[in-house]
């Protein structure tokens, strides 16, 4: 059995660089081949957004420079369609429907803990614990 690529969205990274209490479960994400772990381009602008808004520019920029070292997969003109499709379809955000859409096209598996992609197929969602 081959293993599956594997998608961290936005609020699993954001959770893992903060080391915050469900950073335990991407942490073992993120110890796959790199060429397995696929990042969504928009996850790079969600993180950098926020990690310089909770800490500082110098630290988002580390953060998103080091998110470049797996398989960075840029909004191409037919993910940015399929995206909308799927934002239609399952009432997904912008950026949610992109990080889904490129989910889907790698066949891999989204970790997340944004409840808006729980019920969703070749997700595993783990609740958010303040």
């Amino acid at each position: 059995m081959t293993a599956r690529n594997v998608v961290l969205d936005s609020t699993a990274w954001i959770e893992y660089i903060l080391d915050r209490p469900n950073a335990v479960h991407y942490a073992k994400a993120l110890r796959a081949p790199a060429h397995r772990i696929i990042v969504p381009s928009v996850c790079i602008f969600e993180v950098y957004r926020s990690i310089e808004r909770i800490v500082s520019v110098k630290e988002a920029l580390a953060v998103t420079m080091s998110m470049q070292a797996f398989t960075v997969d840029t909004l191409s003109t037919n993910r940015a369609r399929e995206a909308a499709m799927i934002s239609r379809a399952h009432g997904l955000s912008t950026a949610d429907a992109i990080i889904y859409a490129t989910t889907l096209a790698h066949d891999a598996e989204l970790l997340t803990q944004d409840a808006d992609f729980m019920k969703l197929p070749s997700v595993r969602y783990f609740k958010h614990i303040r």
